[in-house]
């Protein structure tokens, strides 16, 4: 080997090493996106009412986004059902899908007046799956 392909292979060795420690993994960057999810999410909070839903904030931990609902009580659609259309409408939204295909995953908690847990939906991949294909 001459001193120019040895120069050649040491820059390619360094550039590989390089590109390795900045390369991340599929469970880093799902993380990241959920982070960057949630902060949009908050960035409009709190939203106006629905009937009686307020989205209030969102915060990531890990992959998953977690948005917290305030219930006041008294709504026409009861807590359960009223999850369960969102995380409907969660699977079904074109913009959506594909990240949680990925690996992002949403809980919606709706909350009583008090703070208290009434609902939690968890909406990730194999749910979407069920929703869009029942009984299979």
């Amino acid at each position: 080997m001459n001193r120019a392909s040895v120069k050649a292979l040491f820059a390619a060795v360094i550039a590989a090493v390089i590109l390795t420690g900045c390369a991340k993994s599929q469970e880093d960057l799902t993380n990241e996106l959920a982070e960057r999810r949630a902060a949009v999410i908050n960035s409009k909070a709190p939203y106006p009412k629905i009937d009686q839903y307020q989205i209030m904030k969102a915060k990531a931990q890990q992959n998953i986004v977690e948005i917290t609902i305030l219930y006041g009580g008294g709504g026409k659609v009861p807590p359960t059902q009223a999850a369960q259309a969102a995380a409907a409408n969660f699977c079904s939204n074109p913009e959506l899908t594909p990240m949680v295909s990925e690996g992002l995953g949403y809980l919606i908690q709706i909350l009583d007046m008090r703070g208290r847990p009434v609902v939690q939906q968890p909406i990730n991949a194999q749910f979407c799956a069920q929703i869009v294909a029942p009984g299979s």
